[in-house]
C-alpha cells in the first residue's frame, strides 16, 4: 500500500508546546493521536519497534521495545505526559499461557509507568478496553462505575494495568488516566491483526474475498472513529482534572452483519460471508455510556458511522 496523509481531526485543544511521548506511535491509533497532537501545538516524540519514514523526519523517535528498561527511562525523560498505546496482545488471545500474558502485557506496561512517575512525568494516559474490561453488556450501556468482569485474557490484562495504574498515582504523585475504547475504526487500520472487524470488511469488500464472521452476525459492538479517539487523548491530556478511568465510545451498539452491510455501501461493493462458530471470548453486545468524557473531558464524538466509514472507504480504496 502506499502511505497516504492521514490529517488531523477537526477540532483543536491548545497544548503550549506540552511535551508528550507516545509509547506506539508507529501504529494505528498512534499516528492519529500524534497528527491530533501536533495540531494542538504539542512538542511531540515516539517510542515504538517501528516508526514511519515521514515521522522519523520530522519527529524524536526512539526505536526499540518498551520492555527495555533502558530505553524507555530514555524515552520518557523530559516529558510532561505520557501516552502508553503499546499492546502485546490481542482481544481474540486463548486462555493459554496466562503467565505469558501477564509477563508481556501487564509487567510491562507497569513498569513503563512506574519509571514515568520516577522520571517526573505529570500524566500517564492509558489505551484500556471498553470493548473487553466490563465482560458482559446489553441494552444498557456501560458505566465506569459498573463491576468489570471479563471474559478473556486481554481483557484482565488491561483491567490490571487500570488497577497498577490507580496505586502508583495515590503513592507517586503521577497522574494517570485510562481511556476505556470501545472499538476504533477508521483511516490506516490493519486488516490482518485479528482486530478491527471495519477494516476487515474493507479489504474483503474491495477485494471480493469471503469474510469469515464468528457467530451468525449477531453479536453487536460500539464502534468510535479514530479521530475522535485521538481527541480524547489529546483532551486527557491537556485538561485541568482528568479522571482515572473514562469511557471513549459511540454510546451505540451496531450488529456485525449491519456493519457489512453499511461498508458493501460505502464502498459499492458486495462481501460475501462464511460464518463460523461463535467464541467464548466474545460479549454479545456492547456499548458504553459516555456522559462521563463529555463532562470531564468536555468530549464526544463528532465523526458520524456514516461519515467515518464513507472516509475509511476512500482510504481503503486510495491505497489498496
Amino acid at each position: 500500500m502506499k502511505k497516504t496523509n492521514l490529517g488531523p481531526s477537526s477540532r483543536a485543544l491548545p497544548m503550549n508546546k506540552q511535551k508528550v511521548l507516545v509509547v506506539g506511535g508507529g501504529g494505528f491509533i498512534g499516528r492519529h493521536v500524534i497528527a491530533r497532537l501536533l495540531a494542538a501545538d504539542a512538542e511531540v516524540s515516539i517510542l515504538d519497534k517501528s516508526v514511519p519514514d515521514e515521522m522519523l523526519s520530522r519527529l524524536n523517535c526512539s526505536i526499540g521495545s518498551v520492555s527495555d528498561s533502558t530505553l524507555v527511562a530514555a524515552s520518557v525523560a523530559g516529558h510532561d505526559s505520557v501516552i502508553y498505546l503499546a499492546a502485546n496482545s490481542l482481544p481474540g488471545s486463548g486462555f493459554a499461557g496466562l503467565s505469558s500474558e501477564i509477563h508481556d502485557h501487564v509487567e510491562v506496561a507497569v513498569r513503563a509507568a512506574e519509571i514515568s512517575a520516577a522520571a517526573g512525568v505529570k500524566r500517564f494516559v492509558f489505551a484500556g478496553s471498553g470493548g473487553t474490561a466490563y465482560g458482559y453488556g446489553g441494552e444498557i450501556a456501560l458505566r465506569e462505575d459498573m463491576p468489570p468482569a471479563p471474559i478473556n485474557a486481554y481483557g484482565v490484562s488491561k483491567l490490571a494495568i487500570e488497577h497498577y495504574l490507580r496505586l502508583i498515582s495515590r503513592s507517586r504523585g503521577m497522574a494517570t488516566t485510562t481511556l476505556r475504547i470501545s472499538n476504533p475504526y477508521g483511516e490506516g487500520q490493519n486488516a490482518r491483526r485479528g482486530q478491527g472487524v471495519i477494516a476487515a470488511a474493507m479489504e474483503h469488500a474491495l477485494k471480493g474475498t469471503t469474510m469469515q464472521i464468528w457467530g451468525d452476525g449477531s453479536v453487536a459492538r460500539d464502534f468510535i472513529h479514530v479521530a475522535d479517539v485521538a481527541e480524547a487523548f489529546a483532551a486527557a491530556c491537556s485538561v485541568p482534572n482528568p479522571p482515572d478511568l473514562v469511557n471513549i465510545g459511540s454510546g451505540e451498539a451496531t450488529s456485525l452483519l449491519t456493519i457489512i452491510r453499511k461498508v458493501e455501501k460505502a464502498t459499492q461493493s458486495t462481501i460475501s460471508v462464511e460464518f463460523e462458530p461463535s467464541r467464548s471470548v466474545d460479549v454479545q453486545v456492547n456499548k458504553l455510556d459516555i456522559s462521563q468524557a463529555n463532562e470531564t473531558l468536555g468530549w464526544s464524538p463528532n465523526v458520524s458511522l456514516p461519515e467515518g466509514l464513507a472516509r475509511t472507504a476512500r482510504w481503503w480504496q486510495d491505497n489498496m
